[in-house]
């Protein structure tokens, strides 16, 4: 089984909160704006008085779920993941949080008792991401909806054309790796057989490591691209502290591990190269 590698701590968290922020910005939400009918549709009050409900795969630091329940204080919002946020302030009270791994799968829940489930940047930790779509499908209420996000770790050049000396060996140090790339053809082949969907669709967001592009110098700059790139490069520069841990734990010297992440944070602060990911 392929576990989930990065650390579940405070520092951790931060970082996600900015990769948060940075997601915000790049889809211009909580999700893609061709989305919100349908999770307006979902999440609007149920003629049945039960309450609507809202799950959050992998939840991470929490901030999702915590801004979708402020958004529809009348749903419950449930965030899933293998440790609990680190809260600096109580969530909403319709927010819940549960300690529990999508690999054992969502048997837990009782079939179709959510109206809208996400799952965000969890793929390299899910060992049949695919499984796990179908499940997530057969929690959905009808008429609900699924969103999943992920980054398809990989780098890009300003041409937004792939770097194959930095993605050549993606693959063998993370065999999920690819899990992403087929999300929208297994979703697609689900609808074609027992999980039939209204409607699908995807959007492919780019996102510049730092903002390095024509398009974001000047006084005429989309201000939310703006602050997507700039978000984008905190979160890169925050990576190094983030995997420290682990870098030490497989036995690099402590000397050699900090010198790798002073020298990555001066080529992702100077953004020395221009790279996009998607």
């Amino acid at each position: 089984m392929y576990k989930y590698v990065l650390p579940a701590d405070g520092e951790e968290h931060g970082r996600l909160d900015v990769q948060h922020e940075m997601l915000k910005a790049a889809l211009g939400g909580l999700y893609v704006r061709q989305a919100a009918p349908a999770v307006r549709r979902a999440l609007a009050f149920r003629k049945d008085g039960d309450p609507n409900a809202i799950l959050d795969i992998g939840t991470g630091s929490g901030c999702w779920v915590v801004d979708m329940a402020k958004q529809y204080p009348h749903a419950e919002a449930v965030g899933m993941d293998l440790a609990p946020p680190n809260f600096i302030s109580p969530p909403p009270d319709n927010t819940r949080f549960e300690c529990d791994d999508a690999n054992h799968g969502l048997s837990q829940y009782f079939p179709e008792s959510f109206d809208v489930v996400h799952s965000r940047c969890i793929t390299i930790g899910v060992t049949d991401y695919r499984s796990l779509l179908e499940q997530a499908y057969n929690v959905l209420r009808p008429g609900g909806v699924l969103l999943t996000v992920d980054c398809d770790m990989l780098a890009y050049d300003e041409n937004q054309e792939p770097i194959l000396a930095m993605n050549e060996d993606e693959p063998k140090r993370n065999p999920k790796a690819n899990a992403y790339l087929n999300t929208s053809k297994w979703i697609k082949e689900m609808g074609e057989n027992n999980c039939p969907w209204e409607e699908f669709g995807e959007r492919a967001v780019w996102v510049p490591l730092g903002p390095w592009t024509k398009e974001l110098e000047g006084d005429r700059v989309n201000r939310r691209e703006f602050i997507a790139a700039q978000l984008m490069q905190e979160d890169f520069l925050n990576m190094g502290d983030t995997v420290r841990p682990l870098l030490l734990a497989s036995g690099n010297p402590a000397e050699t591990v900090d010198r790798w992440i002073r020298e990555q944070k001066d080529e992702v602060s100077g953004m020395k190269a221009k790279l996009y990911f998607k």
